[in-house]
């Protein structure tokens, strides 16, 4: 066994916990209060929770004369709050907004959960001191909490279960695989846009020309060519004259050439945009506001661990909503 304590506290590390700020006032009326994730729960009846301070905390002292303490377990946005009360900033609750409790405590909101605790017991724990305390009152939410793991925070996503087993074959996609998911959802938000692309008689470079000048209006026709090509549309000229011929685009006169949507073609843009986060609001509601968050963060960093430069970054925006 290695004595190096900070092998020892990356080992600690490997248990994920909550993040709470712990917060009491001291004798000379000052607001105190520390970020600690050494947090437990102790008894329902009484109900009882206890934390722990190391000795050579600055408000150490506070927290051993105090009568009262408040425990605040984070939310998953709060992330910045913990830094905060971590910081060697001397006061902490600057420009924040806090309640008061019995003796005085400060209190801090929109947290997941809130203690009020008057102080019961006190024990030495080694280098540190733990403090019992019994709840005199309490607030709890359904918003997610702050996780924190090998040094890092998190955020919780529900476990979806054992998935179903299916025999996997080298010639075919299985549905546990990532690829095939993805495919999945990504048709079944675009199917109802695609059925309506269908029903007005556009095919998919009448449709890329579009979304091109939509995220990017009086774009160049060379450009909108070259994006084109590049995510497997051929746009020809035939495609310039049938969108213009129906009153969707129109090319000035400028050199190079360039086109705009007409107030027609903006407005049927936006009934299939519309169509598209309609679909996408109907697959996201299947997850709570937390999980999305996570979705798209993990998507995120995907996209951007793949990205080559290529196609160019002025390329991306488009190609994203294609």
């Amino acid at each position: 066994m290695s004595n190096d304590p900070r092998i020892l506290r990356n080992a600690l590390g490997s248990f994920a916990t909550g993040v709470t700020i712990v917060t009491t006032r001291g004798a000379d009326g000052q607001d105190i209060g520390r970020t600690a994730n050494s947090f437990s729960s102790v008894s329902l009846d009484p109900p009882m929770i206890l934390w722990s301070l190391a000795k050579t905390s600055s408000s150490f002292e506070d927290f051993r004369q105090a009568e009262h303490f408040a425990v605040h377990i984070l939310s998953a946005d709060q992330s910045d709050i913990s830094g905060l009360f971590a910081s060697k900033k001397e006061d902490k609750f600057e420009g924040l907004t806090v309640e008061r409790g019995e003796g005085e405590i400060p209190l801090l909101k929109s947290c997941a959960a809130r203690f009020e605790c008057r102080t019961a017991y006190q024990y030495e724990g080694g280098d540190h001191i733990i403090f019992v305390g019994e709840i005199t009152g309490f607030e709890h939410s359904s918003t997610p909490p702050l996780v924190f793991h090998g040094g890092q925070y998190g955020r919780l996503i529900r476990h979806a279960g054992e998935s179903t087993s299916f025999e996997k074959k080298e010639s075919s996609l299985s549905p546990d695989d990532f690829i095939y998911q993805i495919s999945r959802v990504f048709y079944q938000i675009r199917s109802d846009a695609m059925a309506e692309r269908r029903r007005r008689g556009w095919s998919g470079a009448d449709y890329a020309v579009l979304t091109l000048l939509g995220h990017e209006d009086g774009r160049t026709l060379e450009d909108i060519r070259d994006i084109g090509r590049s995510r497997g549309d051929e746009i020809t000229g035939e495609t310039i004259e049938k969108l213009t011929s129906i009153g969707l685009i129109k090319v000035d006169g400028s050199v190079p050439p360039r086109a705009h949507l007409t107030a027609d073609g903006r407005k049927a843009m936006i009934e299939i945009v519309a169509m598209l986060k309609a679909a996408e609001a109907e697959c996201l509601a299947l997850l709570d506001e937390n999980e999305v968050w996570v979705l798209k963060q993990l998507l995120n960093r995907l996209a951007t661990s793949r990205d080559t430069g290529w196609p160019p970054v002025r390329q991306q925006a488009a190609l994203a909503s294609a």
